[in-house]
């Protein structure tokens, strides 16, 4: 059976959560950016005619801002729960999980990112 790579993607879900080493970051806020990919094999007749042969991304959507709504130190530990949680949709899939901090409190830095694949 001849089988294609596929590769969904939903890009820049941008939130506002509270996360952050420091306590003012946490009582503040700021604006992060989540990107996830999902890579699977597909069937080369797929002809993804309904959504069950898909990854519903309204439920990719539901779940990072559930997930970004929880209160984290460090970024590493808020993709990781992402990460985790993302899997259980489609656990044999590869996926990506892209997390992106905008404006840390670091002089000249526009962006911090942690990424996780697996």
């Amino acid at each position: 059976m001849d089988s294609l790579n596929a590769e969904l993607s939903i890009d820049n879900i941008k939130v506002k959560a509270f996360h952050g080493w420091y306590d003012a970051e946490r009582k503040v806020g700021g604006m992060y950016s989540v990107s996830v990919r999902i890579y699977d094999s597909v069937d080369i007749d797929q002809n993804f005619a309904d959504l069950d042969s898909s990854v519903n991304y309204e439920k990719i959507y539901d779940k990072v801002i559930e997930i970004m709504g929880l209160e984290f130190k460090l970024i590493e530990e808020c993709c990781k729960t992402l990460f985790d949680n993302l899997k259980l949709l489609k656990p044999n899939a590869i996926w990506e999980v892209l997390l992106v901090k905008e404006n840390p409190p670091l002089k000249y830095v526009g962006a911090t990112s942690f990424k996780l694949k697996g």
